[in-house]
């Protein structure tokens, strides 16, 4: 029956290619197959073997864009993710095996009623992708980065090619359908991009608003960002944004977070692979005992990708995670299991990126980590992070790659057995 149901996936999406023009079809889909050797990521303990992985991950998607005219498009994309064969769910999941589900769903309408400035609209299941992923990238992370998406409606006001804000009403999880049980998770806001002249680079502003009915969660986020990468080959991305609003309304306790992220490079351009060195700082607020306003940082939609995938797995909100051993509450801002809780966190990044022969490419960085605020009598240091990520592009469409990733344990742990994470990857578009 499921391969009945994904043969007639298939069809639906060849179908608007019958009955209109080719041109105005666009066809394509990624294989993806992963290879990991994972140990201690969340526990730092040989001798416990829960974190201990050795699984495939493949993932596979179909995707089909129609053009209807010169203002209206559909987009649907269909995925499928195994990682690990057989693996048991409890529920409904996008990980485990044969289970097909609509990844991205949405209608394009632009140049809504012809309106003096563009005004574009997109309905429907839709990824959100800002800057550096900083607070608005992962809509789904508890489904360690399988699909990004949320549902709703994003409008975007075009003022100019340099000025453009979109405005959006968006949902992360609807949960039960009926009002009568308070469990939506709700993201609403405005995020501005720009291109000033005078300034030159890149500016962002941002005011967002996330509803955890679950929790009585109703935070504000005032952000900025500015970046550039010049042709002299220096390039710098900065960032910060402050949290307001209420952490809980029903306990009348306020939010009050401040977060950054920094990063800083130069590319030299005329030298033997064009090595890049960069810096980079990040820093989420972690909660102060001694006030009854939240100061821990809420990480909205910041999850799995900006601080690489095993730091990600060190912040899931999952029962066996030890991080409560440095922060007995670290995840009681979200109510969502699987989610990468990034808060009470500070990273120094020093790192080189270079481009080698055959189309090569390598990152190393080493990060010093470590968190603002801990549990009575624990030290802040919670250890060294080192990062390596190459890149083989073979085609156009195929490419090789391996990560790395290896955390020796700062004196903050109880156990301090190294833990790393190695996968390597193949993956086609088309």
């Amino acid at each position: 029956m499921k391969k009945f149901l994904v043969v007639c996936c298939i069809l639906l999406l060849a179908a608007p290619a019958l009955a209109i023009d080719l041109k105005d079809v666009e066809l394509g889909g990624k294989v993806q197959l992963r290879g990991y050797d994972m140990n201690n990521f969340w526990s730092f303990n040989d001798d416990n073997d829960v974190d201990n992985w050795s699984v495939y991950r493949t993932y596979t998607s179909l995707q089909t864009k129609l053009k209807l005219s010169d203002d209206v498009a559909g987009f649907v994309k269909l995925s499928n993710q195994t990682y690990g064969s057989g693996v048991y769910s409890a529920g409904p999941s996008e990980n485990i095996d044969d289970n097909v589900f609509v990844d991205n769903a949405y209608i394009d309408v632009n140049n809504l009623w012809c309106l003096p400035k563009q005004v574009n609209l997109r309905l429907g299941r839709q990824n959100m992708m800002y800057g550096s992923g900083f607070v608005l990238f992962d809509g789904q992370s508890q489904f360690a980065s399988t699909s990004l998406y949320f549902d709703g409606v994003k409008a975007t006001l075009k003022f100019s090619d340099n000025a453009i804000l979109d405005t959006f009403y968006l949902n992360d999880q609807e949960n039960s359908r009926a009002d009568i049980s308070d469990d939506d998770i709700n993201l609403a806001g405005a995020y501005f991009t720009g291109k000033c002249p005078w300034i030159g680079g890149q500016q962002e502003v941002y005011m967002l608003n996330r509803a955890d009915q679950k929790i009585d969660k109703d935070i504000w986020m005032a952000g900025l960002r500015m970046s550039d990468k010049m042709e002299m080959g220096l390039d710098y991305s900065a960032e910060v944004a402050y949290q307001f609003g209420d952490f809980n309304d029903a306990q009348d306790i306020d939010q009050d977070a401040l977060g950054c992220k920094l990063e800083g490079g130069f590319t030299f351009k005329d030298a033997p692979m064009s090595p890049r060195p960069f810096l980079g700082y990040s820093f989420l607020e972690g909660d102060d005992p001694d006030t009854k306003d939240k100061e821990r940082w809420d990480v909205y939609y910041g999850g799995w990708p900006q601080f690489g995938d095993m730091l990600a797995w060190r912040y899931v909100n999952a029962p066996v995670n030890n991080i409560t051993e440095i922060d007995a509450t670290w995840n009681e801002g979200s109510s969502t299991p699987g989610e990468a809780v990034f808060s009470n966190l500070q990273l120094v990044t020093v790192g080189l990126g270079a481009k080698f022969p055959l189309n090569i490419s390598a990152q190393l960085s080493y990060s010093w980590w470590a968190a603002p605020e801990t549990n009575p009598g624990v030290d802040d240091d919670l250890g060294d992070y080192y990062q390596l990520t190459t890149k083989y592009g073979y085609s156009p469409n195929l490419d090789f790659s391996i990560y790395a990733a290896l955390i020796d344990p700062g004196d903050a742990w109880t156990t301090d057995d190294t833990a790393y994470e190695f996968y390597w990857e193949a993956a086609l578009k088309f």
